[in-house]
Parts: C-alpha cells; sequence; structure tokens
C-alpha cells in the first residue's frame, strides 16, 4: 500500500471521531432535561417528603423530631448538591439551546429547608423568610414537573 492510500484512511478515521465526538456533546445538551429529572426527581420527592412531615410536626400531627427530620435533608441534600454534576451542568452553557440549570436550582432550595430545619431545631419559634423558601422550592418543583406542595413551612398551609 502506497503512503498516501495510508494517510486517506487515517483522515477518514479521524473524520468519523469528530463526528462521534460532536454527536455526544449534542445528545447531553439534548436530553439534559430528561436526565437530571431522572436524576434527582425521587429526591426531591424525598424533600417534599420531609418538608410535610415538618410541616405535620409545627401542627402537631408528628412525633418524629426536628434533629431526624434535619438529618434526613442534610442526606438528601447532599445527594441532590453532588458536586460532580453540578459542575457537569454548569458545562452546559456552552449548548447551543439555552438550559435551565435543574439541579442547581434543587440544591438552593434543597439547602434552604435545611437551613429552615436548623433553625427550628435550635428553636421552639424560629425567625425565617418564607417567601424566598417557598419561590425556590416552587421552581424546583415546576422544573421537575411536580406538583407544587403546600406546608406550614412555606407558609401556604
Amino acid at each position: 500500500m502506497t503512503a498516501c492510500c495510508k494517510n486517506k484512511y487515517c483522515v477518514i478515521t479521524i473524520c468519523c471521531y469528530c463526528f462521534l465526538i460532536q454527536s455526544a456533546n449534542a445528545a447531553s445538551c439534548r436530553w439534559f432535561a430528561r436526565d437530571a429529572q431522572a436524576a434527582i426527581g425521587t429526591h426531591v420527592a424525598a424533600l417534599q417528603r420531609i418538608e410535610h412531615e415538618a410541616s405535620d410536626r409545627l401542627k402537631g400531627l408528628d412525633s418524629r423530631p426536628f434533629d431526624f427530620l434535619l438529618g434526613e435533608a442534610r442526606k438528601t441534600t447532599a445527594v441532590i448538591a453532588d458536586p460532580a454534576a453540578l459542575k457537569d451542568e454548569e458545562e452546559l452553557a456552552r449548548c447551543r439551546n439555552a438550559t435551565r440549570p435543574i439541579r442547581k436550582i434543587c440544591a438552593g432550595a434543597a439547602q434552604a429547608l435545611v437551613d429552615i430545619l436548623d433553625k427550628h431545631v435550635a428553636s421552639a419559634k424560629p425567625e425565617y423568610d418564607k417567601p424566598p423558601y417557598a419561590a425556590a422550592m416552587a421552581a424546583c418543583e415546576q422544573a421537575l414537573g411536580r406538583r407544587q406542595l403546600k406546608s406550614a413551612i412555606r407558609g401556604t398551609d
């Protein structure tokens, strides 16, 4: 085989790899929202359950202490706010179509719930601003296509 033919095959191989790489990048941009929903949807549902139990606790309907609920919320927040996944999400800024940072939105809402529960552990009548938390959690629920929860923690129940 001549050197010309060998070079031609190398060029064709490199072109094929380039097309495959571009395809993989486009797929991650295209399916980001679906993948994020699948990855954290159950964890956001767990946060909603924790918030509902905390709301019931405020009403005197649940016997679980706030420090137990705080521990559960911290575990769930750690899964949602996975640093590697958040970094991957930041890299989606390169996508041609705008992508909403679903994991970042939900991680912020989860951290806000942890902060609120921490205040409930420290004080019987804690002071915190309910509307910002309600808005943050509503944005997360909307991004995941979940129904908004009504709770005493948000001030909507």
